[in-house]
This record gives structure tokens, C-alpha cells and sequence, in this order.
């Protein structure tokens, strides 16, 4: 259908065009494409804003633009529109060789022709919004291997997003290999309807509630606290690098000096077994010698209580590993090296793995995913550099408290690495936000497929433009625009860019997300059940026996 006519063309990449009054319903909706004939084929283009001025204000200058084409009449109505590409008549491909010329007619393009451009891909993720018929579909390979972002505002639909890519996985590639921080629980009932998908959360507390709320026994989580780097053990220590300089001089040396004890070429980071109480040994002899000194009798404190935190226990008592380490009957490195890697590969076994962090705080977050990445990251590149790689896919919800823009985060160096080196050891990157002006732009950066929903916020919209390739200011701009559920996709895994109806995760796949808003007005117009709190309010010897009691082969996750 032909619909109008370029009057304008900015730059390489924008083309604004008339529109006859009779065709306007059909296309002034951003998100609708258009196509222009060219030498090699065809060029498309997505409508993105418009410029609907009264008539009589413009008219002499639209006469003058549309001089010579009597078939328009002189009209108010101007669309804008991004190009995206062009098909030769065997493939679509990105870029534009030859741009249309002023004058040139423009045409809607077919639901059916769309549908060949957008149904490429793996990972259906919904439908075009203007064209329900046209499903829209993403590379795996190239969502994966170029990392991808989703950014919205509060309850725009990102985990809902999120569920939708996870369950396409889930149901397509049975050998999938994806890690998701979940950090506020939200994932946990995709479990149910899996059994490909597994949740991992620290034992105690948070296990109990996560199994009184959703039926669901998580797989127990052990962070040794040997097995953790100096900046996470500082960071569980909530020792600021800026400001405690000197305490961290001291668990520096001490924690070599912990680990020299059963390897002498040990360095600070080596995954080299000790346990919290030759740590705690080695700071007392050392405040004894030096007696004046208030910073480390202020450090030895911290890592007592610690070592008191029930909570902390995966971390601080991690009773199956250390059995795990006791059983290995063998020198020094190769002792703590197995054991190490018996407790971190069992998370890259095939399926998704959600780790569940809901509960902790956030510095206890930080660490705790800071050591599994660090982990994770030892592993995969060792086994690349062996010739046996294991392409693993991480999903970072929150993840501006993981790798914040301007501040140190235990967790924000491997992330950062991740994000600009991952590709070439088969590490893919999943960033979930909803604050984007707090998140790192190194990261941001290396994100190729951008999926962002309703952001309202004109700060964050000004800092996803300035910080990713493939977006422009008039696409970011009507970001604000977009209803629930609906997000603005472009990058490297889309054929095209495009304004997508995110399919509802309920409806497609037949449960609900946990992390709901609570209904207010059920909630207070409902008598309240009597609650039972005691048993998730303090942290009891039930998680040491729960530890106790658990396999090596429970914890391995073998079953």
C-alpha cells in the first residue's frame, strides 16, 4: 500500500515523509515499518516519531517541499522514520547502501513480509505491537555471545521479559547451561514446572522460607569462606577500601599467612584451603604484637561476629565442603584445587541454575555472587584453554548492586571482565535493571542487544543513549511512551529493530512469577490469618544439622 512520499533525508539513518490524509490511521503508530524501493532492492524503515502541525502553519513550506508531485495534496501530517536495513531480494541485511531520495513514494510493508525478517530466531520472545500477527524472534548466538540488557522502571515487565527468554531456553536447548542471580526470589516457581531448572540458596532461614512458600527444597549453597578472594572477604567485613586501608593491610597478610600454611607459594587470592579459625588465630597473634593499635582489635570484632552470623554459616561453616576437602587424599595444591572445583562445577552442570539470594543483605549479595562469578570465571576459561568449553549464560537481576556506575562493589571487577572478555570464552552476559543511570557504562557498553521497556526517567533514557551502539535518541525518546509489557528491542540478536508485545509469562507457559506486587486492597479488606514466625525469625542449630545430614552427592548436586 502506498502511503506517501520522502520529503526529507538526515544523515544515514532518518527519513521523514508525507502522508496522505486517508493513510494516516495506518501509520502514524510507532513501531510500524515502511519500505522504499532502491537499486538493490528494498529499504525499510521504522516509524518513530512525528510531526503533526496545524496546516495552515506549514503549509507553504509543504508545498514547496512536494512541488511537482500533484498525486499529494499539501498536508500537515509528517512522519519520521529510522532506517534499518535493506533486502536484496535473498536476505535482509543491516546498514543502508543507498539512501532514498526526496520525492521517492513510500509503501506499508506486509505483515508477511515482516514475519520473514522477524521469525529467524530461536528465542520467541512476543509479537510485533503494531502487527500482532508477526511473531518476534531472537538469535540465541547472538544474544548470548554479544550479551544483552533489560532496562525498565518498576513494573513495566522486565522479570516477566526475563521468565520468557529463560523458559524458551529452558523448553528448547535441554543442555543449556545459564546461571541466574536472582536476587529477590523472583524465579524460584519456574522450578516447579521444570526439571531442568534447579534452585540454589544458602541453607538455614532462607532455604526454610523458600520451602514454606513455594513447596520447593533448594539445593544447599557453600561459599568456603578459603574459596573467596580478599576484596570479598573485605567486603563481608564491610571493610571500605577507601577509608580502611590498614585493616585491610592486615587481613591481607593474614590470609596469605592462612594459606601458606598448607601451601607456601600460595598468593592472596589462591583458592587454597584454611579455615575462619587460623584466620582469627593469626589476627590475635598479630594484635598481641601490636598491642596500640585500635584498627585491628576493630577487625578481629568483625570477623568474630562473622563468624556468630547463623546466616553465615554457608560461608563460615560450610560442613560439606569441608568434608568433601577431608576425603581427598592428596598434596597440597591439588587437594584444595579438587575440592574448589567440586564445589563450583556443579553449577555449571547442564539446565539453569537459579541462585537465590532474596534474604541476604546486600553486602552479603555482593560478595557471595563476586566469588561464584570469580569461580565460574577460573573454570570455563580453564576449560577452553583444555579444549572443552562450556558456554554458560549469566542472568544479573539487580544488577546495579553488583556493578555500580562510580562506586567498588566486591562484585564489579569480574563482572566488568565478563562484560568486555567473555565472549571469547564462551561467557554470556544478562544485565537486568531498573536504575540504568546507576550502572556501570563499561558495562552497559558491552551490552549488543538491547531490550528495554517503559523508562520514564529522562536521566536514565540520556544514559542508555550514551552508553550503547545501535540506539537513537529518537528511539530512546519514546521509551516513556510504552505500555506495560511492550519493549523497544534493537542490537545484534534482532534482525530488526522493533516496538514488541513481551509475551505474558502466565499465560504462555502456565504459572506465576514470585516477586508480585502485594494486592493492598485484598490485603486490608481481609481478616489476617494468624501467623507462626518462629521458625524463620532466628537462626537455630537446625541449619548445622541441616549441614551435618547433607551428602556430598546432595550438595555435588548429583542425583
Amino acid at each position: 500500500m502506498e502511503i506517501g512520499r520522502v520529503t526529507n533525508v538526515y544523515g544515514q539513518s532518518l527519513v521523514r515523509f508525507g502522508v496522505q490524509e486517508e493513510k494516516l490511521e495506518h501509520i502514524a503508530k510507532p513501531g510500524v515499518y515502511v519500505k522504499m524501493e532502491i537499486t538493490r532492492g528494498w529499504t525499510y524503515a521504522m516509524v518513530v516519531s512525528f510531526n503533526l502541525l496545524d496546516e495552515l502553519y506549514r503549509k507553504s513550506r509543504i508545498i514547496e517541499e512536494l512541488e511537482g508531485y500533484p498525486e499529494i495534496r499539501p498536508t500537515r501530517n509528517e512522519l519520521v522514520a529510522m532506517l534499518v536495513g535493506f533486502h536484496d531480494g535473498r536476505s535482509f541485511i543491516r546498514g543502508v547502501p543507498e539512501l532514498p531520495k526526496p520525492g521517492q513514494k513510500v509503501y506499508l510493508a506486509t505483515a508477511e513480509e515482516l514475519s520473514r525478517l522477524t521469525s529467524n530466531g530461536e528465542i520467541k520472545i512476543g509479537k510485533l505491537s503494531q502487527s500482532p500477527e508477526v511473531p518476534y524472534t531472537l538469535s540465541l548466538n547472538m544474544l548470548c555471545s554479544r550479551h544483552f540488557a533489560v532496562l525498565a522502571m518498576t513494573g513495566a515487565g522486565k522479570s516477566n521479559t526475563v521468565a520468557v527468554i529463560l523458559g524458551e531456553i529452558s523448553q528448547k536447548f535441554p543442555y543449556a547451561r545459564v546461571l541466574v542471580i536472582d536476587t529477590h526470589n523472583e524465579y524460584i516457581p519456574m522450578a516447579e514446572a521444570s526439571s531442568n531448572i534447579r534452585v540454589i540458596s544458602p541453607a538455614g532461614r532462607i532455604a526454610k522460607l523458600l520451602e514454606a512458600r513455594y513447596g520447593i527444597k533448594p539445593q544447599p549453597l557453600e561459599v568456603p569462606l578459603w574459596s573467596l578472594g580478599l576484596e570479598e572477604v573485605a567486603g563481608i567485613l564491610k571493610l571500605d577500601p577507601s577509608r580502611a586501608t590498614k585493616q585491610i593491610m592486615y587481613l591481607r597478610n593474614a590470609v596469605q599467612e592462612a594459606r601458606r600454611q598448607r601451601y607456601s607459594h600460595a598468593s592472596t587470592d589462591d583458592p587454597i584451603y584454611y579455615t575462619p579459625e587460623e584466620l582469627l588465630e593469626i589476627l590475635e597473634k598479630t594484635s598481641a604484637r601490636n598491642k596500640y593499635d585500635r584498627s585491628l582489635d576493630d577487625l578481629i570484632l568483625k570477623l568474630e561476629m562473622l563468624l556468630e552470623n547463623t546466616e553465615l554459616f554457608y560461608i563460615t561453616r560450610p560442613r560439606t565442603s569441608d568434608k568433601l576437602y577431608s576425603s581427598l587424599s592428596m598434596e597440597e595444591p591439588r587437594k584444595s584445587l579438587e575440592t574448589y572445583m567440586g564445589i563450583y562445577s556443579a553449577l555449571l552442570s547442564p539446565g539453569i541454575t537459579l541462585l537465590s539470594l532474596g534474604g541476604l543483605s546486600s553486602d552479603i549479595q555482593t560478595s557471595t555472587v563476586a566469588t561464584v562469578l570469580k569461580s565460574f570465571w577460573r573454570i570455563i576459561t580453564a576449560s577452553v584453554l583444555a579444549g572443552k568449553p562450556q558456554p554458560t549464560l549469566i542472568i544479573i537481576e539487580e544488577a546495579h548492586n553488583y556493578v555500580p556506575q562510580g562506586k567498588w562493589s566486591p562484585a564489579k571487577e569480574i563482572i566488568e571482565k565478563i562484560a568486555k572478555e567473555g565472549r571469547k570464552f564462551g561467557i554470556g552476559l544478562g544485565i537486568v535493571s531498573q536504575r540504568p543511570r546507576e550502572l556501570s557504562q563499561t558495562v552497559l557498553a558491552q551490552c549488543g542487544t538491547l531490550i528495554a521497556l517503559r523508562t520514564a526517567n529522562p536521566k536514565d533514557q540520556e544514559y542508555i543513549l550514551g552508553s550503547m551502539e545501535d540506539v537513537m535518541q529518537e528511539m530512546v525518546q519514546g521509551l516513556s511512551g510504552l505500555m506495560t509489557g511492550e519493549a523497544l528491542i534493537s542490537g545484534s540478536a534482532a534482525t530488526i529493530p522493533g516496538i514488541v508485545k513481551v509475551d505474558n509469562f502466565t499465560e504462555r507457559f502456565g504459572y506465576t512469577l514470585g516477586g508480585k506486587d502485594i494486592d493492598w486492597n485484598k490485603a486490608w479488606t481481609t481478616p489476617p490469618e494468624k501467623l507462626d514466625l518462629a521458625n524463620y525469625l532466628l537462626g537455630t542449630e537446625e541449619q548445622e544439622e541441616q549441614q551435618k545430614t547433607t551428602t556430598i552427592e546432595d550438595f555435588l548436586g548429583k542425583q
